[in-house]
């Protein structure tokens, strides 16, 4: 059986710097035990050549990890303001989606808030039920277009396990080719330059969500997505609702 090397040993194995520093380490009291050799000890400044005290020096690294710390700081409090201005648009798109009266409501209602809410340039939402019965608006697809199938079977392939019912991962980036584009905006897919899109389905009905931004940094594969499944799952529950 292996025996585990003792202190000493593993003592004896270190660098005579290292012993140093592990010293210093385990005796944090020891320049009060000998403060002649705390005032005999500089440390060479890094950009003008001269010399700091051990003090100045502790001083500088102290200083430059606050600093370190107030900034990390102020990011998260930043995500915290954008979180606390999310939740309550989310509140006030729930209690929209619960006050619409029909699925007109819905639909109007949605794209609306989702466009001046978060400033978009164009929100598109598409619904496809098996049995062909939604008409009227152009939300509404044909039973049988295969360009809906293709678009829903992109969003989907970001979501490995995919899904039978509910609200797929949302896809964000860049434009996803013409075709998808122009099927997609029409008139104004040149103009659209990120996008984010979530897949919803329930029993009898399939729909996506598309928001579309001029600006290509909208909307990114690396952002997170966890308001934009919140949304669609409260807009298909709306839809679903009204069917």
């Amino acid at each position: 059986m292996t025996q585990k090397p003792s202190n000493d040993e593993q003592d004896s194995e270190l660098s005579w710097e290292e012993a140093v520093a592990r010293y210093l380490e385990d005796n944090p009291d020891y320049f009060e035990r000998y403060p002649d050799a705390l005032a005999a000890l500089n440390v060479r400044h890094a950009d003008a050549g001269g010399a700091l005290s051990l003090i100045e020096r502790q001083v500088r690294v102290l200083r430059d990890q606050k600093l370190g710390v107030s900034q990390q700081l102020r990011e998260l409090l930043s995500i915290a303001r954008e979180n606390d201005v999310l939740a309550e648009r989310l509140h006030r798109f729930a209690l929209a989606m619960i006050d619409s009266a029909a699925l007109d409501d819905v639909l109007g209602t949605a794209r609306d808030m989702l466009r001046q809410q978060f400033k978009l340039d164009v929100v598109v939402i598409l619904l496809k039920a098996g049995s062909g019965r939604l008409a009227g608006r152009s939300e509404f697809v044909d039973p049988h277009d295969h360009r809906f199938d293709e678009l829903l079977r992109l969003i989907r392939g970001a979501d490995a396990a995919g899904f039978a019912t509910g609200v797929s991962k949302p896809v964000c980036g860049a434009s996803h080719g013409v075709d998808t584009m122009s099927y997609l905006f029409a008139a104004q897919a040149s103009q659209i330059h990120s996008t984010a899109m979530v897949a919803m389905a329930a029993t009898e009905v399939q729909a996506i969500m598309c928001l579309g931004s001029a600006d290509p940094q909208r909307f990114h594969p690396h952002m997170g997505t966890i308001y934009l499944s919140r949304f669609g799952e409260l807009l298909m529950a709306g839809i679903t609702r009204r069917l």
